[in-house]
């Protein structure tokens, strides 16, 4: 079983862009609903602060937000991911792995180098 990574930065710019692009019209009503997990994120806390700095909500990304415009125009989301532990068998395991299924392109890779840096 290969690990998952965690693609943090890709997924927060995406997030980011979602609520900037995204227009809120100022009707009856002035709330916005936001849930990540539809964003394809790992379970993750979050917290969300208003533009002045204040801490609005601590969640995970199973739950939903929900942000009002009347409080504030402008929210930041600092994600925060959770820690991944391996084994380190399964980790040795998984490079022995990937070496064993790509060795004619490290060995390539090496190659290249070693004649780079002899020039």
């Amino acid at each position: 079983m290969k690990p998952k990574l965690q693609i943090i930065i890709p997924s927060v710019f995406l997030l980011l862009s979602l609520l900037m692009v995204s227009p809120v019209i100022a009707d009856e009503d002035s709330q916005i609903s936001v849930q990540f997990q539809t964003l394809g994120l790992t379970t993750q806390n979050y917290i969300v602060f208003d533009d002045g700095g204040n801490d609005i909500s601590h969640s995970n990304t199973s739950s939903t937000v929900t942000l009002d415009y009347n409080e504030s125009t402008f929210y930041t989301i600092q994600m925060q991911p959770s820690v991944t532990n391996m084994e380190p068998t399964t980790m040795y395991g998984n490079i022995f792995d990937f070496i064993m299924s790509n060795y004619i392109a490290l060995f390539l890779v090496i190659a290249l180098i070693i004649a780079i840096t002899r020039k």
